[in-house]
Formats: structure tokens, C-alpha cells, sequence
């Protein structure tokens, strides 16, 4: 062979070679890079991993139309499970916290509906902490109440301001959202349209005996849409964006606003550390409002569904589904690398042990929470 010929026929395989390492099979096509000392990963409009559609085969159910009392749920809004498998569900209309064993036989109800020790005005949130106490807000009286795990009230402390959310971290420090309005809906004008008045949330950490409060940052960019209609009456529609948070168990910070796709993750002294965001094409819901049709264009990630760590550290993002029978969930990896996304039929509330549990409405009509298994289909 000619020398020409050789030079020709290596450039062309060069060529070859450099166009098989760049195609995206080969490597997927996320930028990290270091920006002002935060490590900053964005990431392509779909995951590493693809799309997963899973089957949530049912492998406990608790909760029952009628008949034994202990195992009815009026309205359960929260479930926590121990590391023992033990389950806990906050129940909002009987004012109370359910409590059942791993394999689903009710072992005690804890609290009710008063004034006096271990009772609440209206329950709002649960939390667990590692070393065995149960955390319960009563935002009514804006106290959190403490108990022990076999049911026994202990001590509890008053915080000051309307809270909203609860979560703990492995250390059993609690952490709470304070929304701070800049102007009152008292002082708005009486008027036909909706106003936006600015809101900043603010993050909190206190120990478990509600000592040691830690501001860990002001955050904004979410708007109350109100109008007053009268001399005391106020109309309320929320925000168009929402601000949606999570802890895990290190305590580190994952927040962002729905805004656009990005999620930032702040150290136990409020640093931002972490940014990952995504590409990603607002979903537009058609819905059908009377002889209406509307159509909506809806925020990067999805505030009525919590977000969720699973037993991995992986982060489980709520997004918007044109279908309502289903549910879907980006999932990122604790370095904020897209991983895959995950279609469901049911939300989840809590990953423990393998095993995922949700709150279902039966064909019955009633509340039930179930315990499922994950499992890939074949449709993948």
C-alpha cells in the first residue's frame, strides 16, 4: 500500500473514532462545571437512564370502608415509617396519629383533638427522628408536640409565626418554612382584580427541644394573588410559582423555585454547595371546565406532589403529566446528574426498606395507605 494511501486511511478512521465518541449513546451530555466556588450540573432535556414505567404491586393496605374502628382513616394526610418497618399516619379529621406494625395490625393511636397535654387544636404536620420521638405540629396553637415512640407525650415548645412544612435530618433537628409578606391583605384596596404582594420564605433549623433556631436563608420569588371583597373578606388564588424544599438525612437544603427547572443545595450553614437544573419544555394541560376549554401552562416541577429522597439519596422531582391516571417523578442523583424518569399510577409518600407507601382512594370511595413493591414493566 502506497504511504499516501496509509495517511489517508488513518485520517479517515480518526474521523470515524471522533465522531463515535461524541454521539450521545456513548456518553450521556451533562455540564459540570465549578462557577464562583458552587459546582453547577446542567443537564439535557431527557435522563441518563430513559424513561421507567413501573407497576406498584400491592403488598400491604391499611384502612377499611367499615367495621373495626382503629383501622378506619378519616382523612389521612402523612405517613412516616421507622427503620423497624413501624407506620405512622397523621390522620387530620380525627385529629390524631395512627400507628400500626409492619405487617399492618394497629398497635395505638396517639393524641386527640383538646387543649391539655399531648392534644391538638389541628394537626399539620409529622415528623420522626432517629432516636425515637414523634414530632407534631399544631399550627393552630403554633406549638410542636412531642412524644415518645410508645406513645407517651413529652415535652413540646411554642414557635413564634405561622409554619408550614416539618422535616428532620439524621441529627433529629427540625426545620420549618415561614412565609413573610411584605404587606398585609388588610391594607389592599377593596377592588375587582387580583393583587400580587411578594412573598419571602424563610428556612429554619432548631434542635429537637426547639433551641439553637438557625436562619438558614430568605428565599424568594413567589406572589400571593389576592383582592379584598369586602371590609374583611379576602379572596385568595396562590401563587403562579411556588418555592417547594427538602432535607436529607446530612441536612443539607434542596430548594428551588418552579420558576424554571434548577434546584440549589445548601450546607448546614446556608452556603449554596450545589446547583442542578435540567432542559426542559413547559407541559401544557387541556382541561375541560364546564363548556370551557382551558389550557394551562404549568410550572418546571409540580408543588403539590412532595419531593422525596429514596433509600439510595437519590431525589424524587414531582413533574406535571398531561394524563391524570398517572404520576411522574424526575429522579436525580444525590450529585444532581438526571438519572431517569419514573411514570407511576399512585404519588409516593415515603420510600423505607425497598418498599414504597401512598395514600389511595379505593374503588369504595374510601382512604387507604398502601405498601408497594416497584416493578419495571416491560414497556420501559
Amino acid at each position: 500500500m502506497r504511504p499516501l494511501n496509509i495517511i489517508l486511511l488513518i485520517l479517515i478512521l480518526s474521523m470515524f473514532l471522533a465522531c463515535e465518541e461524541k454521539t450521545p449513546d456513548s456518553e450521556y451530555p451533562v455540564s459540570i462545571q465549578m462557577i464562583e466556588g458552587i459546582k453547577v450540573v446542567s443537564n439535557p432535556d431527557y435522563p441518563r437512564d430513559g424513561t421507567k414505567r413501573y407497576l406498584m404491586e400491592e403488598d400491604l393496605s391499611i384502612g377499611v370502608a367499615d367495621g373495626d374502628e382503629a383501622y378506619m382513616l378519616n382523612r389521612p394526610q402523612d405517613i412516616h415509617v421507622s427503620e423497624d418497618g413501624t407506620i405512622y399516619i397523621l390522620d387530620w379529621s380525627d385529629v390524631c396519629i395512627k400507628v400500626f406494625d409492619s405487617t399492618g395490625k394497629y398497635l395505638q393511636t396517639i393524641g386527640r383533638k383538646g387543649q391539655g397535654p399531648g392534644e391538638f387544636e389541628f394537626l399539620t404536620y409529622m415528623a420522626l427522628s432517629s432516636d425515637g420521638r414523634i414530632f407534631i405540629m399544631d399550627s393552630v396553637n403554633r406549638r410542636i408536640v412531642v412524644f415518645a415512640i410508645n406513645g407517651e407525650s413529652l415535652n413540646g415548645f411554642r414557635m413564634e409565626g405561622t409554619l408550614r412544612q416539618m422535616k428532620t435530618d439524621d441529627l433529629n433537628r427540625l426545620y420549618f418554612e415561614k412565609r413573610i409578606r411584605e404587606e398585609s391583605a388588610e391594607e389592599l384596596p377593596i377592588t375587582e382584580d387580583f393583587q400580587e404582594l411578594d412573598v419571602t420564605v424563610q428556612i429554619y433549623r432548631v434542635d429537637a427541644d426547639g433551641e439553637g433556631m438557625f436562619h438558614l436563608g430568605d428565599f424568594i420569588g413567589e406572589k400571593d394573588r389576592l383582592k379584598r371583597t369586602g371590609p374583611e373578606g379576602v379572596m385568595s388564588v396562590g401563587s403562579q410559582y411556588n418555592i417547594v424544599w427538602e432535607v436529607d438525612r446530612n441536612g443539607l437544603l434542596y430548594i428551588g423555585l418552579n420558576d424554571e427547572y434548577k434546584i440549589d443545595v445548601l450546607d448546614q450553614e446556608g452556603n449554596k454547595i450545589l446547583t442542578f437544573e435540567r432542559e426542559y419544555q413547559p407541559v401544557t394541560l387541556v382541561r375541560q371546565l364546564d363548556e370551557l376549554v382551558r389550557k394551562f401552562v404549568m410550572p418546571a416541577f409540580d408543588p403539590r406532589l412532595a419531593w422525596e429522597f429514596d433509600d439510595e439519596g437519590n431525589l424524587w422531582v414531582s413533574y406535571f403529566s398531561e394524563n391524570e391516571d398517572e404520576v411522574v417523578y424526575d429522579v436525580f442523583s444525590p450529585e444532581g446528574i438526571y438519572i431517569k424518569q419514573v411514570i407511576l399510577p399512585h404519588m409516593v409518600r415515603e420510600f423505607k426498606n425497598g418498599k414504597v407507601y401512598s395514600i389511595v382512594t379505593t374503588e369504595e370511595g374510601f382512604r387507604a395507605v398502601k405498601r408497594f413493591v416497584l416493578k419495571e414493566t416491560s414497556d420501559s
